[in-house]
């Protein structure tokens, strides 16, 4: 049936994109009808940076705080994609350009969505400068999602380090290639994983 919601997770499944030594995600129905037992049941592998996922401080130890610490205040409510197809590097005035910030949920849609289902994914992904986090800091952006597996150059983690140390989320490989630049309300809800560093979210937005 049709729905007002746009669902902007990436499914999780085991021939999926994930970053070049995590956990590779895998079904296992160790459980099942067809092993003479009454019910399905799969034991699930996968890191807790798989598919759509949410960073928190403790995933590069700038902070204490745990993916199930995280505010649902901050995983909820107004949100505005930009669009950024078109360019490799997010600089600062490219965020200036575009009135970033105005909403304190960034969402930015970039060439990452054109692979970010099926890989590959290219020697340099779109992604943010240290300058560009500090803008966003600086405007009072609580969360920033992108399409990408990190919203940091390849090489870098200048952008995770200064988002998370300023306590802004970060959620990642978030699908935006069905989704139109403008206003929605956003939902992300990580996995509630006691002690966790991140965990994989079901996010979804709805115009506004």
């Amino acid at each position: 049936m049709p729905s007002d919601y746009l669902d902007i997770s990436v499914p999780l499944g085991p021939d999926m994109l994930t970053w070049s030594g995590h956990e590779s995600v895998s079904f296992d129905p160790s459980k099942g009808i067809h092993a003479g037992h009454r019910y399905q049941v799969t034991t699930l592998r996968l890191s807790s940076h798989s598919g759509t996922h949410v960073d928190s401080p403790l995933h590069f130890a700038v902070g204490d705080q745990t993916v199930d610490q995280l505010s649902l205040e901050v995983l909820i409510g107004p949100a505005h994609v930009y669009d950024f197809r078109g360019t490799t590097e997010i600089t600062a005035d490219a965020l200036s350009q575009a009135s970033v910030g105005a909403i304190p949920r960034v969402l930015l849609k970039t060439d990452n969505s054109a692979w970010i289902r099926t890989g590959p994914m290219p020697d340099l992904p779109a992604h943010l400068t240290e300058e560009a986090a500090r803008f966003l800091i600086d405007r009072g952006v609580l969360l920033v999602g992108i399409d990408g597996l990190s919203p940091d150059h390849p090489s870098r983690a200048d952008v995770h380090l200064a988002l998370l140390r300023a306590g802004v989320i970060i959620v990642e490989a978030v699908d935006l290639s069905e989704v139109a630049p403008g206003d929605y309300d956003l939902i992300c809800l990580p996995l509630r994983i006691a002690g966790a560093d991140g965990a994989p979210a079901r996010a979804v937005l709805k115009p506004r």
